[in-house]
């Protein structure tokens, strides 16, 4: 399939908003992704999701979590970051805007920030690097939820999100969450978005100008057809849900959400079976994990293993 973004209505688009061009817009060196999360059971499993899909760094604000993630993610790949953070209520705007400045230190080209309970998922993409360079005439590139509800778990399964949830809505959700070119980035007031410097260059994945509220990005399109969606775990097993949603405030105003009846809970976003994450993503991300649980696998069995190149030997002349 060719990308949206070869059709010439792309074209005509990238040609008005900004000189595609430029030297500096092709350059997709390094992508970051930023999360705060809190007693989050497969925070792992997230942080291996998305070093697969390319991502060059992972930085993890620590909200309060009962056990710290620096001893869960002792020995883990290098890439991941942790930071403590002890802000009673409220984080994740603040913290949203501290991530600005952490990017911009490690000389980011784009960044994304996510909740824990969200995966970047790519229909038409190998990694993210490829998609933002085909998106290289944005600053912000507005991607769509798609929430998954509980497959009808009621305790929490063992495993991985991404085998156990794999049902979902039929089509995109219309809020978004936003790639940035840190950059670019004048500050943060929404958790789905940054304001930017030139709102003309805050493109969606469909490829339109993104009109205001920022948040949202009213479209109709399936799942399978997106070139790229977020998939947002926001339900998981009735236990997990009432732990994460209900016990919790929001990370955002600090409210409690309440609980809602058990029937309803599992008739939200469950319409669908949707397998493309599990089918993708999960067998790949257990053999990332593998690696650092004390069960390894061959280099053979596990092609994400790169050995260290043989030294040439020395020739006498």
């Amino acid at each position: 399939m060719n990308f949206l973004l070869r059709t010439n209505k792309s074209k005509n688009l990238a040609k008005n908003i900004v000189n595609i061009d430029n030297e500096q817009r092709k350059v997709v060196n390094r992508v970051m992704i930023f999360t705060n999360a809190r007693d989050e059971k497969n925070i792992k499993e997230w942080a291996a999701h998305h070093l697969l899909l390319g991502f060059d760094f992972v930085y993890i604000f620590d909200h309060k979590s009962v056990v710290p993630l620096t001893s869960e993610f002792a020995n883990f790949d290098s890439r991941v970051y942790v930071e403590r953070c002890e802000i009673p209520s409220k984080v994740k705007i603040p913290l949203m805007n501290r991530a600005k400045t952490i990017a911009n230190k490690f000389g980011a080209d784009w960044m994304i920030y996510l909740d824990a309970d969200e995966f970047v998922i790519l229909n038409y993409f190998k990694n993210v690097k490829e998609m933002l360079y085909a998106f290289r005439f944005a600053d912000q590139l507005a991607i769509n939820w798609v929430p998954f509800g509980s497959n009808n778990h009621t305790i929490d399964p063992e495993g991985l999100m991404l085998d156990n949830y794999t049902r979902s809505d039929a089509k995109l959700d219309h809020h978004v969450k936003s790639f940035v070119r840190p950059s670019q980035i004048i500050n943060a007031t929404s958790p789905h978005f940054y304001n930017i410097v030139n709102s003309l260059r805050n493109i969606t994945i469909n490829n339109k100008i993104l009109s205001p509220p920022n948040a949202f990005n009213e479209c109709d399109i399936k799942f399978d057809e997106a070139h790229a969606f977020i998939a947002h775990y926001a339900i998981q097993s009735e236990e997990t849900h009432t732990r994460r949603k209900v016990n919790l405030p929001t990370d955002n105003t600090g409210t409690f959400r309440g609980n809602p009846n058990s029937s309803d809970l599992h008739k939200a976003h469950n319409s669908t079976e949707n397998c493309i994450p599990k089918i993708k993503y999960a067998e790949r991300v257990k053999k990332f994990l593998s690696n650092f649980d004390g069960t390894f696998v061959s280099q053979e069995e596990n092609p994400y293993l790169q050995p260290e190149p043989e030294p040439e030997p020395e020739v006498e002349e």
